[in-house]
């Protein structure tokens, strides 16, 4: 059972590694920095997180999550929810591309509490895709997301590792969500 100072402590390391994330690439990013800003030693830091990976899985899915629920605003049809989430995860990492090349680093990672936050953080991403095509159907709403999902990371690994544009990804992520329409439009109208 976590205790209340526990909690709040977890919570002081989560927001110290963020911050350092966004001042540094991860790789720059020192734990006893960390736990320095924190205000907690740092084998107090790895008792709460078993490696610098796990820590930053933890960022990566606190981050995602406070994104995902900007991003859940109603906005009214499921075309138009679909697109404002992908956008907004277009968005936030084009404003933070560390993020993204520490998620794309961690990918490797062997400790096993950062694989699985990491592969809990893949199965939130489509599932909230998903959600926004819920019409569709379950099957082929978490193919759309998975495939949207593909598209945006793969797309998002050129732009931030070779100097793609982000605005090509928001039109492409665009254009496929041009592909569901009709399927969206029938779906609505059938559960009328």
């Amino acid at each position: 059972m976590t205790t209340t100072w526990q909690t709040e402590r977890r919570g002081r390391i989560l927001v110290a590694a963020r911050e350092a994330l966004e001042e540094q690439e991860y790789e720059s990013v020192q734990m006893r920095d960390v736990a320095q800003r924190a205000g907690v030693a740092l084998g107090t830091l790895y008792r709460c997180f078993t490696s610098k990976e796990h820590l930053y899985a933890a960022v990566l899915s606190d981050w995602a999550a406070g994104a995902a629920a900007v991003a859940g605003a109603d906005h009214g049809t499921p075309e138009a929810r679909m697109r404002a989430r992908i956008h907004g995860v277009i968005a936030a990492y084009g404003r933070l591309p560390q993020f993204y090349r520490a998620h794309v680093t961690l990918q490797s990672s062997a400790d096993p509490n950062a694989r699985a936050l990491l592969t809990e953080f893949g199965r939130t991403a489509r599932a909230s895709l998903a959600a926004e095509v819920a019409v569709l159907g379950a099957a082929s709403a978490e193919d759309a997301a998975t495939m949207l999902w593909a598209l945006i990371t793969s797309r998002l690994s050129h732009a931030i590792y070779r100097g793609g544009s982000l605005d090509e990804i928001h039109r492409i992520a665009d254009e496929f969500v041009d592909l569901l329409v009709p399927r969206l439009r029938d779906e609505q109208v059938d559960a009328r």
